[in-house]
C-alpha cells in the first residue's frame, strides 16, 4: 500500500511546487503594477528609467536565458550526485541520467530561444 502513496506523492509535490512559483511570480508581478498605477494616480511623475526597470523584470529573454541556464545546472547537478551515490546495481546510473536528460533537453531548449528571440 505505501508503495502507491510515493509516486503520488512525488507527482503532487511538483505541481505544488509549480503553481507556488507560479503563484508567487504572478503575485511579484501585480504587486509592482499595482504600486506604478497608484503612483499614476497619485499624480507622480512616472520616470522612462522606472517603466523601463518594470518591463524588464517580465523580459522573456532574459528569463529564457536564466531558465536554460538553471535547468540545464539542475540536470548535471542530478548527475553528479547519481554518480556520486553509492548504489548496488549498474541500471541505477542509467536511470538517473535518463531522468535528468529532462532538464537538460529543456535548458537546451530555452537557450536555443534565448539565442533565435535577440538576432
Amino acid at each position: 500500500m505505501d508503495e502507491i502513496f510515493v509516486p503520488i506523492f512525488l507527482f503532487a509535490a511538483i505541481v505544488a511546487i509549480i503553481w507556488l512559483y507560479s503563484h508567487y511570480n504572478f503575485k511579484k508581478r501585480n504587486s509592482a503594477h499595482e504600486t506604478l498605477r497608484l503612483a499614476v494616480e497619485k499624480g507622480q511623475q512616472v520616470s522612462p528609467e522606472l517603466v523601463e526597470r518594470m518591463s524588464a523584470m517580465s523580459d522573456p529573454v532574459k528569463s529564457d536565458l536564466r531558465r536554460g541556464v538553471l535547468l540545464i545546472a539542475f540536470g548535471i547537478a542530478f548527475i553528479i550526485l547519481g554518480a556520486l551515490m553509492p548504489h548496488d546495481e549498474p541500471e541505477a546510473m542509467r536511470g538517473i541520467v535518463a531522468i535528468s536528460s529532462f532538464p537538460v533537453v529543456l535548458g537546451l531548449a530555452y537557450l536555443g530561444l534565448w539565442r533565435f528571440s535577440h538576432d
